[in-house]
């Protein structure tokens, strides 16, 4: 009887750990952390391109800060027991699994290849859904290492959307929000990286522009063209 215990131990054992190996996340969860690391990658391949490109230093500078950004989606994952898509990370860059994420790029790449204001038009305007689509990451998710992180990746999308403004506004260009509310564009550049507008305390509290009259009037939660690299749904 021992032996046959001992047997049925081992043959178990496998599939135990199997189970235990398991995300504790929710499939809802593990959705939006696989998309919002194949976002970053897409951000990461299109600075390197416009930077290529281009040789303008703020894309230079933010490449570097997407393969952080990368980086830390990527433990995440580990941390949390997410497998994310074989190849999805390391892969040809410009090439995506989620065709919402692969249009987006098309479109960017498109616009970022004409001219440099064009590049730097289309970079904010990555920022700006990058933003959208960490808010709502926030607003969805429960699990508070994966909220930490989200929180980090939406201060630092302001800090970029307001480099991209404050490069277009030394060429004489005004840019105009294509995706946020006006008022929390305004509010992200002109805060100086300090609160990043509607980011800061709102959004670690899930409020802020993706609440109350921001979500009700088609603010930075909402569709359209504005839905072009949205999360698919749960």
């Amino acid at each position: 009887m021992k032996r046959l215990l001992m047997a049925v131990l081992v043959l178990a054992w496998p599939a135990f750990q199997a189970l235990q190996a398991q995300s504790n996340l929710s499939k809802a969860d593990q959705k939006t952390l696989i998309f919002m690391a194949e976002e970053e990658k897409m951000a990461r391949d299109f600075y390197q391109a416009m930077e290529a490109k281009w040789e303008a230093k703020v894309f230079n500078h933010i490449v570097g800060a997407e393969q952080r950004h990368l980086g830390r989606t990527e433990e995440l994952a580990a941390s949390l027991d997410v497998k994310l898509p074989k190849g999805m990370v390391d892969g040809e860059a410009g090439k995506y699994r989620n065709n919402d994420i692969q249009q987006l790029y098309d479109e960017l790449a498109a616009l970022g290849s004409q001219s440099l204001e064009g590049a730097l038009r289309a970079g904010a305007r990555l920022e700006e859904i990058n933003i959208r689509d960490l808010k709502m990451a926030l607003e969805t998710t429960t699990d508070g290492t994966a909220r930490g992180t989200y929180r980090s990746l939406l201060e630092a999308s302001g800090n970029h959307l307001r480099a991209f403004n404050k490069n277009l506004a030394a060429q004489g260009i005004t840019y105009s929000p294509v995706l946020l509310p006006q008022a929390d564009f305004d509010a992200i550049v002109d805060s100086g990286g300090n609160g990043q507008g509607c980011q800061g305390q709102k959004a670690q509290s899930g409020k802020g522009c993706c609440q109350g009259k921001g979500a009700k009037q088609g603010g930075c939660c909402q569709g359209g063209r504005k839905g072009k690299g949205k999360q698919p749904a749960n």
